[in-house]
Parts: structure tokens; C-alpha cells; sequence
């Protein structure tokens, strides 16, 4: 069974969200949009509630919609999977026939099996305490009537959930104890015989031990005096006995540990790697209990899986992360990662005006040019912009240098409203635009006005879309960026830059329209040391132009405001 569908309501940040689940689903987005909210959404529907008694859910649980809200006010949570078929049939008939003899079952228009559960919580204010409860549904949102209380039984025992989180203790993972470990320590596979084959030779080895430690014997001897104090079950000679080696297999098993090599091949314990080796060995821990242990296909979640890894290691996980069986659903900060995900696969997460949302990359419309483009510079090469709340879209290397620091110099952190600088030129603007667009990114952008410019300018008014030009498009009446710093009192930089061989190409008076076109050609091959030395005369006090400062102060206003 595939869950294609989840909705929630009211629970922790998200007051609504639709999200449609893939086979694997990766989510994006800043901190706080809800990626961990949707694991633990489904943690609650899926193992957590068992029962109408009782509240598995916490106060802090509940969505609190003012600083002041109380739990008790808040409005109930609600979270609602359906899982369906994709295709008539796809699901065995014996699983049709347990999910029909619990009544839960429903069939859609187009013939699909598909079964919808509702959970969720809400404050009683007869017994003063939070209840939860809940129902299967049809696709209207009706409650099925007439169920049995085994009937949410039912569907669990066809649907396995797993989470691994984030924080990831190796030490603990690895313990005796720890879920995905303990299965592999258990004897029960081993016959009878090859039990006390083992054991006997445990013993063996335990008693050469013993007689090659000579002072072992010392403590032997003292330790049987303490019959001469208190009487000692069994009596007989052998009382005392010392187990350099776990004599019984159970206990063995244990005390058993994994150790990986490192550099020099010496065997360190798992549990004293680095965080980042702890981490991958707790994930492949994880893949290889669903691959032996696991009966059908489980949805597993998996909250920041590249996290404590070097950027090659991320970009090398993907192909660990297909090999785990069943549905993935995967939150993520990482770029790296992202490079390696399939488009179809990563929903952004984003709140546009005020209002939680999400915007899967398959939905945005691209031609097949701008996929390979889209592949190419955005997600293999700057996966992080995705990950942006807002773009400020320049030509070249010299506008994503400069203006982030025009940012600072006026008192704003673009990286702190969420903002990239984003150099287009080497691709076409249309394609940023659309991808903004169909991810709720918001953007600006800073263009020349000579001939490339001039087509810049016209698939940007094209996407406006009722939005204000005077905000998304910021249009310099030179050629270029080098021109309109020099036209705005930083020309004495570039000029400073002529040598007596590139001033020759310098042919008119200052006084004509032509004389900074032909002086920032001349220069042009230093473009970067003038943009440095225009930077350190900012920082030092020279007015910032005011279209540049409009510009970066417009893109982080934008941001915020989402």
C-alpha cells in the first residue's frame, strides 16, 4: 500500500497543508516550514495512536495561533492519509480482502482501491483534558460507520513505519537494546546443537584462559570463603568460578560490537568514530534491518540523513538511500544531497504570504531545454538556491559580487532574509523566472539595457503577472554595470586602471556620451579589481548608487515579507 496523499491541520507550526506523496518524496525549505512536523505527523496516524483512549499528542502539539493561545484554545488537529492505488488491481487480492473484511475499504471513480484515515486530537472541555480520536473516512470525508474498533489494527498491520532521526548516537543504535540492532543478536535462529556446539567451545577457550592466568587462582581461592559466612546454593567444591569469556551465548550475543577500520586499519568501535562515520553507520544499520527483518513494503522517513557528512560523502549517500526498501519520505538541508535526488522526487516547503505551502518541482512547467538547464546550473551545480526564500537575479560575476556587500554596507544581510544572488547570464532568465516562480521563491532582478539586456527585460515583464515592475525589475540606463558605476561617481576607478597603451583606446572627451563605454572597455580585462576597489570606496564612506542600493533592499524586503 502507497500513501499518495497526506493533509494536516492545526498541528505544531502548520495550520493547512495538502502534500501529495511519491514513491520517494524529499523535502525542502527553510527552518520551521514543517518538514519534521510532517515526519511526526505520520508517526502519530501510523504507530503512536492505537487506541481512542487517552492522548499520545502534547500541548505544545496544538497549534498556537497568537503569542498569548492557550492549548486548551487551540483548534483540533487533524491529520488525514490516504493511501491508493495508481492503477486498478495493483493491490493483491489478499490484501483487498482483509482491508474489505474491516470495512475500511473504498473504491474511487476510476476503479483504484484506496483508504482513507483520519486522526487527531482536541481539548474536552467536559473532563478538562486532550482526547484523541479517529475514523476511516470515503473520499467525500464522511466517517465509515459500523467498524470495529481493530479496524485502525488492521491497516497498521498492513502498514510499517519507521523513523530515523536526525540525531543519530551510534553508541546507542549499536546497543544491545537499541530496535535495529537487538533483531540480529537473537540466537533463535541457531539450532539447538549449534548452540552447545558453541557454547562448549566457549568454554574451552574460557579455560584456557583461566589456567594460563596463574593469578586467577589467588582470587579463586579467596573468594570461596565466603561459604565460611553464608551458606551458598548447590554446595559442591565449584563455587567460585571466573568467566574471562561469556560461557552462554545469549550473553555473548550481548556484549557484541561493531568495529570499523580507520586510516592506519585499526579496529576502533563504531561508537568512537567521528559524529559523521557514527551517522552513516547508524543509516546502513537502519537499511539492513528493513532488508532482513521488514515483511512488506514500510513508508520510511528519514529526517536529514546527509547530516555530520563531508560534501563528497552527501553527494555518494543517494546511492545508499535507494537501496532502502519502501516508501521514502526524506526532509533535508543539503544542496549536495539535492544534486543527487531526482527532480520528480523534491517538494519545497515555503510559506507565501503567511500561509504554509507546497511546491513540488514536478509542477513546474519547464520546456525540455530548460529541464537539461535546470538539471545543469540550478540543481547539480547550486542545489542551495532551492532552498532560498528569495533571489536577486544579476547578469554576471561582477552583480553577485557586488551586491551582497551593497547589502551590508546599506544594513542588510541578504543571507539572512533567505536571499541568493544568482548570475543568469550563463543561462536564460526565463528559466530562473519560472522556477521561482513554481517553488514560491520570490525574485528581483538587476539587468543591462544594451542588446541582451533588452531581451532580459522583456521575458521579465512577461512573468511580472500583475506584480509591480517598479519592484521586480530594475533596469540600469547604461549598457552595463561598469558604465553605471562610472556614470555614478565611481568613473574615477575605472580610469585609474588606463595604462599609457589602454588609454590610447579611450578616443573621445569625458564629455561625451560615449567616453566611460570606451573607458570600461579598455579596462575590461580588469574588471574584477575595479569592482574590489568600487567595494573598499563603498565601505569607506562613497554613496552606494541608488538603483544597486533599491535593488538589494527590495529582494530583502520581498523575502521577509513571505
Amino acid at each position: 500500500m502507497q500513501l499518495r496523499r497526506l493533509e494536516i491541520e492545526n498541528f505544531r507550526g502548520v495550520t493547512k497543508l495538502d502534500l501529495a506523496i511519491g514513491n520517494t518524496t524529499v523535502l525542502i525549505g527553510e527552518n520551521n516550514t514543517g518538514k519534521t512536523a510532517v515526519l511526526d505527523a505520520l508517526r502519530f496516524a501510523l504507530r503512536s495512536i492505537k487506541t481512542r483512549r487517552g492522548c499520545a499528542f502534547e500541548e505544545y502539539d496544538f497549534h498556537l495561533p497568537t503569542p498569548n493561545a492557550e492549548p486548551s484554545d487551540s483548534p483540533a488537529i487533524s491529520i488525514r492519509l490516504t493511501f491508493k492505488e495508481d492503477q486498478p488491481g495493483e493491490w493483491d487480492n489478499q490484501q483487498v480482502a482483509k482491508l474489505n473484511r474491516a470495512k475500511i475499504l473504498q473504491v474511487d471513480g476510476a476503479g483504484c482501491s484506496l483508504v482513507i484515515l483520519k486522526v487527531g486530537a482536541r481539548f474536552d472541555a467536559a473532563s478538562q483534558d486532550f482526547v484523541q480520536d479517529w475514523e476511516f473516512q470515503n473520499p467525500q470525508g464522511a466517517a465509515l460507520t459500523g467498524l470495529s474498533d481493530t479496524s485502525l489494527a488492521t491497516l497498521h498491520s498492513e502498514v510499517s513505519y519507521f523513523y530515523l532521526s536526525a540525531l543519530r548516537d551510534a553508541s546507542k543504535q549499536f546497543d544491545a537494546k537499541g530496535p535495529f540492532w537487538r533483531p540480529f543478536l537473537k540466537e533463535s535462529q541457531l539450532t539447538p546443537e549449534k548452540r552447545a556446539e558453541i557454547e562448549s567451545k566457549l568454554s574451552e577457550v574460557n579455560e584456557l584462559i583461566i589456567s594460563s592466568h596463574t593469578s586467577f587462582s589467588q582470587v579463586v581461592s579467596r573468594l570461596k570463603a565466603v561459604r565460611e559466612v553464608v551458606s551458598v546454593a548447590n554446595g559442591g567444591n565449584d563455587i567460585v568460578s571466573i568467566d574471562a569469556v561469556p560461557g552462554r551465548l545469549f550473553d555473548m550475543l550481548s556484549k557484541a560490537a561493531v568495529s570499523i577500520n580507520t586510516t592506519t586499519g585499526a579496529k576502533i568501535p563504531v561508537g568512537r568514530h567521528g559524529e559523521g562515520t557514527q551517522s552513516l553507520a547508524v543509516l546502513t544499520l537502519f537499511n539492513a534491518y528493513l532488508q532482513a527483518w521488514n515483511k512488506g513494503d514500510p513508508i520510511v522517513a528519514l529526517e536529514e540523513p546527509e547530516a555530520h557528512l563531508h560534501p563528497s560523502a552527501v553527494r555518494a549517500l543517494w546511492q545508499l538511500i535507494e537501496k532502502i526498501p519502501g516508501q521514502k519520505i526524506i526532509s533535508t538541508h543539503s544542496g549536495d544531497l539535492l544534486s543527487e535526488v531526482p527532480p520528480a522526487a523534491v517538494v519545497r516547503l515555503a510559506r507565501v504570504a503567511g500561509q504554509l505551502g507546497a511546491w513540488p518541482v514536478s509542477g513546474v512547467a519547464l520546456t525540455d531545454p530548460q529541464s537539461r538547464q535546470f538539471n545543469f546550473h540550478i540543481r547539480h551545480a547550486r542545489g542551495e538556491l532551492l532552498f532560498a526564500k528569495g533571489w536577486l537575479l544579476g547578469e554576471g560575476e561582477s552583480e553577485v559580487t557586488l551586491l551582497p556587500e551593497i547589502a551590508r554596507i546599506v544594513g542588510f544581510n541578504l543571507e539572512r532574509a533567505g536571499v541568493r544572488c544568482v548570475p543568469f547570464r550563463q543561462s536564460d532568465i526565463g528559466l530562473y523566472l519560472t522556477v521561482a516562480d513554481g517553488l514560491g521563491i520570490s525574485w528581483v532582478t538587476l539587468t543591462d539595457n544594451d542588446q541582451q539586456g533588452q531581451s532580459t527585460i522583456q521575458k521579465v515583464r512577461a512573468a511580472l503577472n500583475g506584480r509591480s515592475e517598479n519592484r521586480m525589475l530594475h533596469i540600469m540606463p547604461e549598457d552595463d554595470l561598469e558604465q553605471h558605476l562610472c556614470v555614478n561617481g565611481f568613473g574615477d576607478v575605472y580610469e585609474n586602471l588606463l595604462t599609457a597603451q589602454t588609454r590610447e583606446q579611450v578616443t573621445v572627451p569625458n564629455t561625451d556620451p560615449a567616453y566611460w563605454k570606451q573607458v570600461t572597455k579598455a579596462v575590461s580585462k580588469q574588471k574584477t579589481v575595479a569592482i574590489q576597489t568600487v567595494l573598499q570606496e563603498m565601505r569607506s564612506g562613497r554613496r552606494v548608487p541608488r538603483l544597486l542600493k533599491w535593488a538589494v533592499v527590495t529582494a530583502a524586503n520581498l523575502a521577509k515579507s513571505r
